[in-house]
């Protein structure tokens, strides 16, 4: 009888026994669980109605308490199950689907539907309609009932475990507050044809979109016509068979039709589906193959089916995945309400953003044609990319929705130390979050919060006496902080980042400020692999995750596909490469195959959807040369110099300072800057020098390679015992890093540390040479060379080594070249030993990193034996460079960049 409970909150299965009162009665029918939970099942006492709006008995006071246990007198799984697929209505039978109205008058609808006029059929159902919303269950505009039901469930377990916190899994990804996603069912030819023009204006708000496409008769569905949404980043789901209303009528019909819908399924390469008019029966829904489905809404009024699922949230029906409808289709606003205003809308919005549910809205292509519908999603947009950009939602697709609740699914919470962790795929997204009791009301954060302290709103949780859910979500993204039973929390919460307002369904709807600028469209181009290089994945991330849209054109490895989306960026693979360049046409070639394919493409979009900003990271400069077109258009150009070209030439190719080629590069350099509108340097280093001989001071901006903390971050736990001693560099394989004297140098110390082990993760052209030497120095045991990995990925491995290193040589471009790794192992709390490099003198002292003498494989050998002989001395680096890198946080760093983005695009852009 917890088994949703459980599910909806992903706590651990320790928290709270729930206990039924006595025998559940053999009818069932409508009671109350306090003051507003509306339940429909069967119960241990009481009476139960036939109808809903009948005088209901509230069972609440014969709840009864142990320690851990909590005895009820009905069962929530029943109950969240009947409210969920709609057992109450009455409409979902084994054999058949009662649909209102009856069949025949359903068939002379929909055969005369395409001769019907808007305002005809507006005039049926206005009719047919008339009086649905004054009912009372579900609730509208917005129906909570199952959400209020688990939270009344929470506060109890809560009280049964003397008001101990309980830690659980929230409910999306990287601590959003609320989840978006926008669907829209192309109905007939003329929404077809709008859908090319829907999409421009998706992307003009910064959201990508799913579109329902129906299958059969109503229109053709060509190759073309998928491919187009497939290449744009917007997602495919079939929408009925041929959506004529018959699909429910019978469960013979159905079973025919469903293996039909399945191979179109398969087709369209399609994981949702969508039944026209959003007919249902979720009895039979196991005969589709879909990963999940969209067809029922939060409450039914203004819908053919009446009923609701009563929540807000998605959930499983077997294996299926049901993401409900949760705000009014834009058909119904416009036709049965009559209505082009957005506060229905701003109204449902703010009561599921109260609730951190799923926004999930329909507009349909055919009904926005006309200009003054079409100004009304243009403001709903707005709306949504504001809270967006000012709330934390997640905007994504219903496909991500998907796969983020089936892995959320499977995260578990344990006991780590004094700790709680969360185990499982996909944990680097998950944050645990704290339901407990904060002066008499549930509250949710992000680390227990004692009574009385920081500052909350209202989401109302209704069992017995009102007990005000206000979710205020603290500043631990980690969420490692636990409240010990027994124990008063002492958590100082700084400035408490808010994600709840009130949620009072008598509440008055909040009017949602307008957008101060729209979400911007940026391209990003990086001769790099996307997924492995820090710097451009945080830039990218930052943006998307404030609402503008982002393309990034990138090189592709081994099998990742050409178009993707990662974080929210749309990522363009344009072409391979291998990091073998040995010699200088090679290299040459290779990028000025890339920069004429980089030039192509973004000339391309710019054309087809003007932008706003062009960034183009180097190495090399002139790649900023792509932006030509945009640049001629008046769109600003930003330079990102990763490394200084002329000296990272000299050091990968042996080339002079006096020599011709690099007496070239100065040149193009310079030549980049002046094309460019603004200059960002990696190091303040780089940045006199290059103020000294390219660009002009005003014009050039440091930023440092910063760690983002949503991707590193150490849990602050001591490192559990093991085996074996790892040692760890991460990143590319070059002369410059120096690899060849960090391994000279443990083979030097690998008899006395029999049980340290040094592993190497990256790729490039000194690859070759570094296996050669590991096998002549008979290391093929204890050194590896592994495979680059996603930025990610890298974090883990990281987490896991006891130190770190960075041997760099102190040639010109190793001398002044700064190292990312450095902050990353700092971040995850891992000591590091790093070359006294000019660059790394200017930023480090002895403090917070080890230095060695660069190039010096002997002094090297020497620092690597004391700090693995010496656990105590690693433990007092990793605590002082913890406390470092506090003031290096790309947290803290990023509004550099958005400042200086919003300064180069006009407020009327």
């Amino acid at each position: 009888m917890d088994h949703t409970f459980y599910d909806y909150f992903r706590c651990p299965e320790s928290t709270v026994d729930f206990r039924l009162t006595g025998n559940l009665s053999q009818g069932l029918g409508y009671f109350r669980f306090g003051e507003d939970v509306t339940c429909y099942g069967q119960s241990c006492v009481g009476d139960r109605a036939r109808k809903y709006d009948s005088p209901l008995c509230d069972i609440s006071s014969a709840v009864k308490f142990g320690e851990h246990i909590v005895e009820l007198p009905f069962d929530p799984d029943d109950v969240a199950t009947n409210l969920r697929c709609e057992s109450y209505a009455g409409h979902m039978g084994e054999h058949k689907t009662k649909l209102p109205p009856n069949r025949l008058f359903r068939g002379i609808y929909y055969l005369a539907r395409p001769h019907m006029s808007v305002r005809f059929r507006r005039i049926l159902q206005q009719i047919s309609l008339r009086g649905q919303t004054t009912k009372s269950f579900p609730h509208w505009p917005v129906d909570r009932t199952v959400d209020r039901m688990f939270e009344s469930l929470m506060t109890l377990a809560i009280q049964s475990r003397n008001n101990e916190p309980v830690p659980f899994i929230w409910f999306w990804p990287d601590g959003a507050q609320a989840a978006l996603i926008l669907t829209h069912d192309v109905e007939a030819e003329g929404g077809k044809k709008f859908c090319s023009t829907l999409m421009d204006l998706d992307d003009e708000f910064g959201f990508k979109s799913s579109f329902q496409v129906i299958p059969e008769k109503r229109y053709e569905v060509t190759g073309a016509f998928l491919d187009e949404f497939r290449k744009r980043g917007f997602e495919i789901n079939v929408h009925d068979l041929n959506h004529d209303g018959n699909l429910f009528c019978s469960r013979e019909e159905f079973m025919r039709r469903a293996k039909r819908i399945n191979r179109f399924a398969q087709e369209f390469g399609s994981s949702g589906f969508r039944s026209g008019a959003l007919y249902r029966n979720l009895r039979w829904y196991d005969a589709f193959q879909f990963s999940y489905d969209m067809s029922v809404p939060n409450v039914a009024h203004l819908d053919p089916q009446d009923g609701g699922c009563c929540t807000i949230m998605p959930y499983f029906v077997g294996n299926l995945l049901e993401i409900p409808v949760t705000v009014t289709q834009d058909y119904s606003l416009f036709n049965i309400l009559n209505s082009y205003s957005t506060d229905l809308w701003k109204e449902q919005l703010k009561l599921i953003l109260d609730g951190h549910g799923l926004i999930s809205i329909i507009v349909h292509p055919d009904y926005i044609v006309e200009e003054k519908a079409r100004n009304t999603y243009r403001q709903l947009l707005g709306m949504l990319a504001e809270l967006r950009r000012s709330s934390e939602i997640w905007a994504t697709v219903p496909l991500e929705i998907n796969n983020w609740w089936r892995m959320r699914r499977e995260l578990k919470l344990v006991r780590q130390g004094e700790d709680w962790v969360i185990k499982g795929q996909g944990k680097e997204r998950a944050r645990i979050a704290y339901a407990q009791i904060v002066d008499g009301r549930l509250a949710y954060a992000f680390a227990p919060v004692p009574a009385r302290q920081g500052t909350f709103k209202s989401i109302d949780s209704h069992l017995g006496a009102p007990l005000t859910s206000n979710v205020a979500l603290g500043p631990n993204p980690r969420g490692t902080a636990v409240l010990e039973a027994g124990e008063q929390a002492q958590v100082e919460m700084s400035a408490p980042r808010q994600i709840a307002l009130s949620a009072s369904s008598a509440a008055s709807p909040a009017v949602l400020p307008s957008p101060a600028r729209k979400p911007l469209r940026i391209c990003m181009i990086a001769y790099s692999f996307y997924e492995t290089d820090n710097r451009v994945m945080r830039y990218a991330e930052t943006l998307a995750q404030r609402g503008d849209h982002v393309d990034v054109l990138a090189l592709r490895r081994d099998n990742a596909p050409t178009v993707d989306v990662l974080g929210g960026v749309h990522i363009f693979r344009l072409q391979g490469r291998k990091i073998d360049e040995k010699t200088r046409f090679t290299y040459l070639w290779r990028i000025m195959s890339f920069l004429v394919r980089a030039m192509y493409q973004v000339s391309k979009q710019h054309l087809h959807q003007r932008y706003d900003l062009i960034h183009v990271h180097s190495v090399p400069d002139f790649l900023v040369f792509a932006a030509l077109v945009p640049k001629l258009m008046g769109t600003p150009v930003i330079l990102d110099i990763h490394d200084i070209l002329p000296e990272f030439y000299t050091s990968k190719f042996g080339a002079g300072p006096k020599s011709f080629s690099f007496r070239l590069l100065q040149g193009v350099e310079k030549s980049s800057a002046k094309f460019s509108s603004h200059v960002i340097i990696a190091n303040h280093i780089w940045q006199q020098r290059l103020v000294s001989r390219s660009v002009q001071a005003e014009k050039c901006s440091v930023i440092m390679n910063s760690p983002d903390r949503s991707i590193f971050y150490g849990n602050g736990n001591p490192r559990p015992a093991k085996d074996r001693f790892l040692l760890l560099y991460p990143g590319s394989i070059n002369r410059h890093q120096g690899l060849d004297l960090a391994i000279r140098a443990f083979g030097r110390i690998s008899d006395r540390v029999p049980q340290a082990d040094f592993c190497i993760y990256g790729s490039g052209p000194s690859q070759k040479t570094l296996s050669t030497l590991i096998q002549e120095l008979h290391l093929e045991n204890r050194v590896f060379i592994r495979n680059p990995m996603p930025l990610r990925e890298i974090a883990k491995v990281i987490e896991s080594a006891d130190l770190g290193i960075v041997p760099k040589r102190k040639d010109t471009f190793g001398n002044e070249a700064f190292s990312t790794k450095i902050l990353e192992f700092m971040a995850m709390g891992v000591p590091v030993i790093v070359s006294d490099t000019q660059i790394d003198r200017y930023y480090f002292d002895d403090s917070v990193v080890k230095f060695f003498r660069g190039g010096d494989e002997e002094d090297l050998a020497r620092c690597l034996l004391e700090l693995i002989e010496h656990p105590e001395k690693r433990k007092q680096l990793a605590a002082e460079a913890t406390q470092f890198v506090e003031k290096m946080d790309w947290t803290a760093k990023k509004h550099e960049y958005l400042n200086l983005v919003d300064e180069l695009v006009p407020n009327d852009k």
